[in-house]
């Protein structure tokens, strides 16, 4: 069985090599992704998939890096920082996401992301 942690871990290494498929595996279909200060969340896989895919296309050196992975039962807590080039130069944001599996996929993620640097 695989274990939550190793789903998130694979979903972001697939986003990181942007293997959509792969990404798009780990993700339930009803997935619900939410940052705060957003006000719309991104709704079902196909959604998420997308709004991924514009991120990479206006920042394509984007990356993230783990930091620490805490689990408890289905859910998993991601703390890491983003990455990217912008305008003025090399970008570095934190994020923190709580994670919630459903049928061992990718149910629910809510990122907070702090100040980018």
């Amino acid at each position: 069985m695989t274990s939550a942690a190793e789903v998130v871990k694979a979903a972001l290494d697939a986003l990181e090599a942007r293997d959509w498929d792969g990404f798009a595996s780990r993700l339930h279909p009803d997935v619900v992704h939410r940052t705060p200060g957003v006000p719309e969340p991104i709704l079902g896989r196909d959604a998420f998939i997308m709004i991924s895919q514009q991120a990479v296309a206006r920042a394509p050196d984007v990356s993230f890096e783990i930091e620490r992975l805490v689990t408890e039962g289905d859910t998993v807590v991601v703390i890491g920082e983003w990455t990217f080039t912008g305008a003025d130069g090399r970008v570095r944001q934190p994020s923190v996401s709580v994670i919630d599996l459903q049928d061992g996929l990718i149910w629910r993620d809510l990122e907070y992301l702090g100040l980018a640097t």
